[in-house]
């Protein structure tokens, strides 16, 4: 109090006053939020994130500029309707041949005249878990425009630290979350599977959760064929799949709709007997769960498969030893053909879609 009122007799103000509080919404206010609009239709939402992950040579990178271009000109998306807008592709590699093959023969492919042909390009690695770096890429697009959409391709070359760590994760997410409150734009990340582990991309559990939308890329490269089907929306329906066939063009390819490609299905219900094998394994998890580091280790606790063994036979109903020990083999096998659990060096643990 004394120090307010000799602030207030010598003219000055108390810079010590806390700053106003956060607006915190009303019901009324909650209610009268808005609901999400996509940009494209059924794949992508306006002001969100979403991530393209499959493994090497599945067409992702032909996928997310077939995507990027699509909204850029308009046109609808295989028949999935568009909101036109500006489109950024961050090239972390390769960005040679996006910029002057990949991109223009789209626009060729796709008849789009040279002044319609609006798409810009930053052609090098970047560090958005680096502040600096976050604040010079929002700078430099709003000098060039109103971006709708951001294309990161590939993942890994656009953070300073490691894929796996904790904390360049979170940096990153808070990257991320920058652009699309400063510019508005959606993001789309491209990114590659796990080395041992191809049912999710290669990333810490942060990265991976901090997603909007997930979608996963599978192709044949000797066929010239692809699949993109829809993971997970947080904030829709998620479901949607579509089958494409690389058409050659020029020196490049450019995803065009087959309806005799084969898409994804939809996910088989667990029985209750693989049910209680992953509870056991959530248990041994819990238990005698472990990090690993190296570039064949997932970014979460592992746990020896003889752990996971010990705790299924306390789920199993089985009397005898010899049908437990077979149970527990069926179980093993047949949530990993599913894409549920995953093996190394003697050691197990849960895939997450």
């Amino acid at each position: 109090m004394e120090d307010r009122a000799r602030a207030s007799r010598l003219g000055g103000s108390d810079k010590r006053q806390p700053r106003p509080g956060l607006h915190l919404l009303s019901y009324a206010e909650m209610e009268a939020m808005p609901e999400p609009e996509w940009l494209v239709e059924g794949l992508i939402q306006k002001r969100s994130t979403a991530l393209m992950f499959g493994k090497s040579n599945s067409f992702k990178s032909f996928l997310a500029i077939d995507i990027g271009l699509s909204v850029d000109t308009g046109r609808d998306w295989h028949g999935n309707a568009v909101k036109a807008g500006g489109v950024l592709f961050v090239a972390t590699e390769g960005a040679n041949g996006v910029g002057r093959l990949r991109i223009p023969t789209w626009y060729q492919h796709h008849a789009v005249s040279e002044e319609d042909r609006r798409a810009f390009l930053y052609p090098q690695e970047i560090c958005l878990d680096t502040p600096d770096d976050v604040t010079s890429l929002i700078a430099a697009m709003n000098i060039c425009g109103n971006f709708a959409l951001v294309v990161i391709d590939i993942f890994g070359g656009s953070m300073k630290g490691s894929e796996i760590e904790d904390k360049t994760a979170r940096a990153w997410v808070h990257g991320i979350q920058r652009i699309l409150r400063e510019t508005g734009a959606s993001v789309l990340v491209v990114a590659h599977t796990g080395w041992q582990d191809d049912s999710r991309a290669r990333m810490h559990t942060h990265f991976w959760g901090s997603f909007d939308s997930r979608l996963r890329m599978e192709g044949d490269k000797d066929a010239l064929t692809g699949t993109l089907t829809v993971e997970r929306h947080k904030d829709a329906d998620s479901s949607g799949s579509w089958g494409f066939r690389m058409a050659q063009a020029g020196e490049s390819l450019v995803p065009e709709m087959d309806s005799t490609v084969k898409t994804g299905t939809a996910k088989k219900t667990l029985s209750a007997k693989y049910r209680a094998a992953l509870n056991a394994l959530d248990d041994a998890l819990t238990g005698h769960g472990v990090r690993k580091f190296g570039a064949d280790w997932p970014p979460c606790d592992v746990v020896l498969t003889e752990q996971w063994r010990k705790h299924f036979y306390l789920h199993a109903a089985d009397d005898s030893p010899e049908a437990k020990r077979k149970a527990f083999q069926r179980a093993r096998d047949a949530l990993r053909e599913h894409g549920h659990v995953q093996f190394y060096d003697d050691h197990a643990w849960r895939c997450f879609a």
